[in-house]
């Protein structure tokens, strides 16, 4: 008994001695936390100099794929999407809303007016689909061969209207006489009908001399309004049947402007007959006169589409398919274009884009020229 009082009933020199160790240990657990907390801040500023270069990593990788010329789609196995830049989204939006599916494509791909070159490339967990757009090249593409035709057409046109203008001008001279000679109503009335028909065989082919050649560009400049009221008057419509919307005072050269939109109206009488109204709606669109021509007419066939602008393409009985393709050339000389907005539905809209003109300077800005 003597010995487990004793051990219950340490010494002070016991208690000292536990008490010493106990205060070693906490010292030591102390000094260990201390250390295990340094290593874990430095453990924690080294994850995040880590992960900031990852983040810069990643952010220059985007930017990367952002400013590419083609899509990029990265596909896990499963088929998800793991990553796709912009221009890839762009095109997979536009393939869809034309129900077609460029992910399961390959190689050249249709999609609208223009296509979409797909090519795959296998990954460790899935595959990588780049996505090229060549709209643009197909539009050139067909823009080239319309040129070829045209300037084979050209050719013929120039050659042809050689040809028919000397003996041409030799015959409306003799209907000419014939008209005045006294040989009574009858000779008068045949003469009349043969200068009428001479003149419109020249009719044609003065079209085929301003379509091969159309000539200097005229610099004379007028306001929209006027060239409109110009344009009516030449086409044979009644002023009160066109209506003028729009900012009718933007300039623009008349001569080009008057011969497209001669024809335009023109057809547009045409087509709708006595009861026909036009509507001329005019803007300045980034730097350039925009001009959208609407009419109440049957509107052109969907077969024709984009061959109105063809020469000898026509839907008239007995049009020449001449005067759609001149304005369009005319335009084209001028950095300007015409196109048909909405074939195959009723009333013929076509929108005519070309460079304003320049305000004409007031005399006091008017250069002087100094004396020599």
């Amino acid at each position: 008994m003597a010995g487990a009082d004793a051990a219950l009933n340490p010494t002070a020199g016991e208690l000292q001695s536990g008490f010493e160790a106990f205060i070693a240990a906490a010292r030591r657990l102390e000094q260990s936390y201390a250390e295990l907390t340094a290593r874990a801040a430095a453990v924690d500023l080294e994850l995040q100099r880590t992960n900031e270069r990852l983040q810069r990593a990643l952010a220059e990788r985007d930017a990367v794929f952002a400013a590419m010329p083609f899509g990029v789609v990265a596909r896990r196995g499963d088929g998800t999407v793991a990553f796709r830049n912009d221009e890839a989204a762009r095109l997979l939006g536009r393939a869809r809303a034309q129900g077609v599916d460029l992910a399961a494509a390959a190689g050249d791909v249709d999609v609208g007016e223009g296509a979409v070159r797909v090519a795959r490339a296998l990954l460790p967990d899935g595959d990588l689909l780049l996505l090229e757009d060549r709209s643009r090249l197909c539009e050139l593409e067909r823009e080239v061969r319309r040129l070829d035709r045209l300037a084979g057409l050209s050719e013929l046109a120039l050659g042809v209207a050689h040809e028919i203008k000397n003996p041409l001008n030799g015959a409306m001279g003799f209907a000419s006489l014939l008209e005045r000679a006294p040989d009574g109503a009858s000779a008068a009335r045949y003469a009349a009908a043969v200068r009428e028909g001479l003149g419109q065989v020249d009719g044609i082919v003065r079209s085929l001399l301003a379509f091969a050649r159309p000539g200097q560009r005229c610099a004379a400049t007028a306001p929209v309004a006027a060239i409109v009221d110009e344009a009516a008057a030449a086409a044979g419509l009644p002023r009160a049947r066109v209506e003028l919307r729009g900012d009718g005072t933007l300039r623009a050269e008349s001569d080009a402007l008057l011969r497209v939109l001669a024809v335009l109206l023109r057809n547009a009488g045409e087509a709708a007959g006595a009861a026909v109204r036009v509507r001329v709606s005019a803007q300045a669109a980034s730097g350039r006169l925009e001009l959208v021509v609407e009419d109440n007419g049957p509107g052109v066939p969907a077969a024709l589409g984009d061959k109105v602008f063809e020469p000898f393409v026509s839907g008239k009985p007995r049009g020449t398919g001449l005067g759609l393709p001149l304005a369009a050339r005319v335009l084209s000389f001028l950095g300007g274009d015409v196109v048909l907005l909405n074939p195959g539905e009723p009333g013929a809209r076509f929108r005519v884009r070309m460079p304003l003109a320049r305000p004409a300077p007031s005399p006091a800005e008017a250069p002087v020229e100094e004396n020599a």
